[in-house]
């Protein structure tokens, strides 16, 4: 459990949610024709329970942002071993006594 915790300490800042890149916004010209342009990548998350937000992230913060995500997804794997552990631990201490 100790190594656990001490892994979660490692991380350091972390994301829970996922990016959108590549998005494409359309606009219809006086002509009637269709136009496509890019935009800023999109940064979805969870802000409470069922709801999720989304925030616009410049291509120069797209790499700081990826490597928070990455860093979400081990903290989420990270904290299920820990619930796991201590769940364990608790069910010993229950068949000793």
């Amino acid at each position: 459990m100790k190594e656990t915790l001490k892994s979660i300490e490692l991380l350091g800042p972390c994301l829970e949610g996922s990016l959108k890149k590549n998005t494409m916004a359309k606009y219809v010209k006086k002509d009637g024709s269709v136009s496509k342009y890019p935009t800023a990548s999109i940064l979805q998350y969870r802000t409470a329970p069922k709801k999720r937000s989304s925030r616009r992230i410049p291509a120069a913060h797209i790499e700081e942002v990826q490597r928070l995500l990455e860093n979400g997804k081990a903290y989420r794997k990270l904290a299920q071993r820990y619930e796991a552990l201590s769940a364990q631990l608790a069910l010993s201490f229950l068949k000793k006594t």
